[in-house]
């Protein structure tokens, strides 16, 4: 009875290492996807645009300054010479007001409100002496 056992034994052993060993065309296939997180949605904003002269040429080596009305921090930008600057990564929530200059002269002020919802505004600046009051 014992050699029946055995048998029984080696029997199940032996359909188990089969069963282990068979073709790799026979398995399910499986595909895991990675799907990306999708972004999260940008808590800030940009300003851009141009600087151009009184020739509507780009402005180049202007000054854009751009103040933070809420901690009156200001940050310059020089413009390059397409006249182009950027200010990046800038609060939703908070006013800031820009102006450009080169030289003695200097634009208007123009704000941006907390209640524009955009996340990017173009401001373009035009620099043109101001004519003088006799």
């Amino acid at each position: 009875m014992n050699l029946a056992r055995l048998f029984a034994v080696v029997l199940s052993i032996a359909g188990m290492a089969c069963a282990q060993q068979s073709d790799p065309g026979s398995k399910p296939s499986v595909f895991l996807e990675n799907k990306a997180k999708p972004p999260k949605p940008s808590n800030s904003r940009t300003i851009l645009g141009v600087v151009k002269d009184a020739s509507d040429n780009p402005a180049r080596s202007a000054i854009v300054q751009l103040k933070n009305t809420r901690t009156s921090k200001v940050v310059d930008f020089a413009t390059k010479d397409d006249g182009k600057y950027a200010f990046r990564e800038l609060y939703l929530d908070v006013e800031y007001e820009l102006l450009a200059k080169r030289g003695d002269i200097v634009t208007p002020l123009k704000k941006v409100s907390p209640y524009d919802s955009r996340k990017e505004v173009t401001i373009n600046f035009k620099l043109e002496p101001v004519a003088k009051q006799p």
